[in-house]
């Protein structure tokens, strides 16, 4: 039987529940970063920044399979281009390195202005407005406060992303639910 494209985002969101087990690791791991200038000599910080975010990914599997989430749908081609999606990040360590080297203030910034702007085509994949305010949100998060408040700003855009992704697991818990019923 060929399935609809409205049937295989069924499909994805039901099984993936849209991915929320990520951005719920996510809010966890910018939560930390937030503490991290309390207890870290600047310099430190910055290199937990650039390897830290590594951890987001194994955590949230983790996370999902805490909660019966199947991330890894592999007979739903959405799954594919799903992770197709989140790929390219693996390609912005070398610029987050670069701005390490060169204009390590701006790695907050950075980070969240690329981080957040991933999660665009979630939007579409999911059928989630949720992702339209995770995108926004950490977007617009990371210009205003990297750029304008830059020497707060290991600890302000952690906590402002933190909160987006947090408010944003909210936001999809709530779709998920409206979907079921």
């Amino acid at each position: 039987m060929n399935k609809t494209l409205d049937d295989l985002q069924q499909q994805i969101i039901f099984e993936a529940k849209k991915g929320y087990p990520i951005l719920l690791s996510g809010a966890f791991v910018f939560l930390l970063f937030t503490l991290m200038p309390f207890v870290f000599p600047l310099e430190a910080v910055r290199l937990i920044w650039i390897f830290g975010l590594g951890v987001i990914f194994p955590i949230g599997i983790f996370i999902s399979k805490i909660l019966g989430v199947n991330l890894f749908t592999t007979d739903n081609p959405l799954g594919t281009l799903g992770g197709i999606v989140a790929a390219p990040q693996a390609f912005y360590i070398p610029v987050f390195i670069i701005v390490y080297m060169k204009i390590p203030e701006y790695l907050p910034f950075t980070i969240g202005l690329l981080a957040g702007s991933h999660f665009l085509p979630y939007i579409w994949i999911y059928k989630s407005k949720a992702y339209l305010f995770i995108t926004l949100g950490s977007c617009f998060s990371a210009l205003i406060l990297g750029s304008f408040f830059i020497n707060q700003a290991f600890t302000l855009v952690p906590l402002a992303i933190s909160i987006v992704y947090g408010i944003g697991v909210l936001l999809i818990l709530r779709e998920l639910k409206v979907n079921l019923d």
